[in-house]
């Protein structure tokens, strides 16, 4: 009967891990554009008045992150993105609470076109679009990447 209790304590552990919880990032925010992209991207962290400085662009496939260490514990922030000469876009979920002790990151998927932009949490309410941009590449991004426009 013990093990049984044990068991079950262990599952219920397990099932709870697996299952997505909102963004709790730390250490550092993260944008990863997805190869399905249409577009390279810049990004930065807002939070209150403050805001960081634009990221250096990057293409299809890569991950760009800025440290949270400028946002103060408590305070909530916010990742955009900036598809390069096209549409700036805020990440899903908005208002991310920074807890300084935590030393996580999060990182939000990105895919899209210059003036479709998407961008979220992955789990957070995954679409078959996000998937699909996350396998096939888009010839657009691809360009992007060999040649980014100049802004």
């Amino acid at each position: 009967m013990l093990s049984f209790r044990l068991f079950g304590v262990v599952l219920a552990a397990a099932i709870g891990a697996t299952v997505a919880a909102p963004a709790m990032a730390q250490s550092n925010a993260c944008v990863h554009l997805l190869v399905g992209a249409g577009f390279a991207a810049k990004m930065r962290i807002v939070s209150g008045d403050f805001a960081t400085q634009w990221s250096d662009s990057f293409a299809i496939g890569q991950t760009k992150c800025q440290s949270l260490k400028d946002v103060t514990d408590g305070k909530n922030f916010t990742v955009e993105v900036h598809a390069l000469a096209g549409e700036t876009k805020k990440c899903s979920p908005e208002n991310i609470k920074r807890v300084a002790a935590s030393p996580s990151s999060v990182t939000f998927q990105t895919w899209g076109t210059t003036f479709g932009v998407k961008c979220q949490e992955p789990g957070t309410t995954e679409s078959a679009e996000m998937s699909e941009a996350a396998r096939t590449p888009n010839p657009k991004g691809a360009e992007a990447a060999k040649n980014p426009p100049k802004e």
